[in-house]
């Protein structure tokens, strides 16, 4: 029985002997996990100390440098000292409030958008520059603001009576109209103008060149009437000069009709051309003249008077003095077109032995020239007698009144003059009427121009360009689109884009973006020539920089991350230190339990055994 006792003791002490190593064996993994949650501490404190963090700095008022967490708002807000930046998603838009997306698009003109910043008006110098322009110094006595227009346009919008009437001017036939009509409109007009105020007395102020008196010198300069003239018929020299000559047999040839275009010429006719000719290229009864037909020169000999000087009136006289004329320098090629024609007239009778033939004189053809058909003589034989009788006509022009061959001209130079003084008037009424529409469109120029001016008057206050927001807000507006419109009216959103309000403050998000390329940064910076793609902006230009260039931006460490990773590693490794030191407690108690129940154990162990040896020695 007690030996049972003891055993059943002996397997307690066992079983709570092989608790306690488990149990410290437990314990000692656990302090190992200390030692590992103690490196991830360490490790996540030494990456809380790398961490760096993006820095705006800005100058205060006093010159005073400080910086502050990058954002978007931090960035883009304006400030007095502040370099201008703007940030650039991947579309090319630039990325703001909507505050700032709201005012632009609310606002009709640039003005407008700068006066929502609350940048105050100021007289523009530009406005008076430009009234002094127009009106000259004293532009007061003639502009006003009320009706700007009012040289050119009623109160209602239409256009004043003299404008109206300048329209019609534009089409106007002067042809229908008499001295009497044309000056009762021209008076008309003037009232019209007049009435416009455009009648400048004395008193008011002295030309300044401006657009106002170029507007009041033109419509006041409507030209003079000048009567119509209609165009005089030329006075036709050969009218004249066609009976300068009378050659013999003149009628019998037939030469009216060849001037009437008949160049059906006879035989016979050709036979009486070669007696006229004759008589003005022989000057006597013997000779011979050379003539190159192109082939080669042929000979024409006179050998007698029946031939130069034949009968039938040819007595040699040369009243006109044609011969004279035909020696001079001047007439030197007609003189040797009228031999050609006499070669052949004089080869055609040799030819065909017209007449008898040639009676007295001889002609070669050496060269085999071929004969001109009857109807090419009778046309270069009406031709040569025309530029002849033209010459001989201005031989006795140029010799003049003391001529004796004058009076064959009689009438030629007071018909000349009368047709001089007549062309003369008409070509004053063709200047007339030119200048009549030079003065409408001039007049018309000098209205819309006018007009144009006054349109495009700079405002008389504008916003004050001395305040240092002005530039900002400048670029900006220009940046976004300048008012660039879509056809329904609405702005052009292409420019820009909203962002979240809730990234407006987000440094985290903005360092992130930046540094991965989802944003770029943009500069407003001074530029001499301006800006090619924004050329109202001035002289500043929106250029690419990359946001590690910047010079208002630095990185410097995290001191609010690393706070806070200090924190929470001091806190880890004092929670540990103290497990670490409970964990120690609970071995020295497991170890003192466990060195007790081995006591125990020894004791118990040692009294069974001994019971054991002694009933074996009484059994034995």
């Amino acid at each position: 029985m007690g030996m049972s006792a003891g055993q059943a003791r002996l397997l307690s002490i066992t079983a709570r002997l092989t608790d306690n190593e488990l149990r410290s064996q437990m314990i000692t993994n656990s302090k190992l996990r200390l030692a590992d949650k103690s490196s991830e501490a360490s490790e996540e404190y030494m990456n809380a100390l790398n961490t760096t963090q993006l820095m705006y700095g800005s100058y205060s008022s006093d010159g005073t440098l400080s910086y502050q967490e990058l954002t978007a708002n931090v960035l883009l807000s304006y400030g007095d000292l502040k370099n201008q930046y703007s940030l650039v998603n991947s579309n090319g838009q630039i990325l703001l409030s909507g505050s700032d997306i709201k005012k632009y698009q609310e606002a009709n003109s640039l003005e407008d958008f700068l006066y929502s910043y609350g940048i105050a008006e100021a007289e523009n110098p530009k406005y008076l520059e430009a009234l002094e322009e127009i009106f000259g110094a004293n532009y007061e006595q003639f502009y006003d603001e009320a009706n700007p227009n009012k040289y050119t346009k009623n109160p209602d919008g239409t256009d004043l009576d003299y404008k109206t009437k300048l329209n019609e001017f534009a089409s106007l036939d002067l042809d229908s109209l008499n001295e009497n009509s044309y000056n009762t409109l021209k008076n008309n007009f003037s009232n019209l103008v007049s009435n416009a105020g455009l009648k400048l007395t004395e008193d008011q102020a002295l030309k300044s060149g401006g657009i106002f008196d170029v507007l009041v010198d033109t419509v006041n300069g409507m030209p003079e009437y000048v009567e119509k003239v209609d165009k005089p018929e030329e006075v036709d020299l050969m009218d004249y000069a066609k009976d300068l000559l009378s050659p013999q047999c003149w009628d019998a040839t037939g030469i009216n009709d060849l001037r009437n275009g008949n160049f059906d010429t006879t035989d016979d006719e050709i036979w009486h051309m070669e007696h006229v000719l004759a008589q003005y290229l022989w000057s006597s009864t013997n000779g011979s003249i050379s003539v190159n037909t192109g082939n080669g020169t042929e000979t024409i000999t006179n050998s007698g008077s029946t031939w130069g000087l034949s009968s039938g009136g040819g007595d040699g006289d040369d009243p006109m003095n044609v011969r004279g004329v035909l020696a001079k320098s001047e007439n030197a090629e007609l003189k040797e077109k009228l031999e050609q024609l006499y070669y052949q007239l004089a080869l055609h009778i040799d030819t065909n032995n017209t007449n008898s033939g040639l009676t007295s004189g001889s002609i070669t053809n050496d060269h085999g020239n071929a004969l001109l058909s009857n109807e090419e003589i009778g046309q270069q034989y009406y031709e040569l007698i025309d530029e002849l009788l033209l010459a001989v006509a201005n031989d006795i022009l140029e010799a003049g009144p003391d001529d004796t061959r004058y009076d064959d001209l009689a009438g030629y130079e007071s018909a000349l003059t009368e047709y001089s003084d007549k062309l003369a008037a008409y070509e004053q009424y063709q200047q007339f009427k030119v200048d009549f529409a030079g003065w409408v469109n001039s007049a018309q120029n000098a209205v819309n121009n006018f007009e144009e001016y006054i349109d495009n008057l700079p405002k008389a206050v504008t916003p004050d360009e001395t305040d240092a927001r002005y530039q900002w807000y400048v670029n900006l507006y220009y940046r976004m689109g300048g008012g660039a419109e879509n056809a329904d009216g609405t702005k052009n959103s292409n420019n820009y884009k909203e962002l979240d309000e809730n990234l407006m403050n987000n440094a985290e998000w903005l360092q992130f973006a930046l540094e991965h390329g989802i944003l770029t940064m943009e500069q407003a910076a001074y530029s001499e020539n301006g800006s090619e793609k924004y050329p109202e902006i001035g002289t500043y230009d929106w250029t690419s920089i990359i946001y590690t260039n910047a010079n208002d931006l630095k990185s410097q460490e995290d001191e609010t991350a690393i706070a806070i990773a200090e924190v929470k590693y001091k806190n880890t490794i004092t929670e540990i230190e103290n497990q670490d030191k409970k964990y120690d407690q609970d071995l020295k108690k497991l170890d003192s339990q466990h060195s007790a129940l081995q006591t125990e154990y020894d004791s118990i162990k040692s009294v069974i055994d001994k019971n054991v040896e002694r009933s074996f020695k009484a059994f034995s």
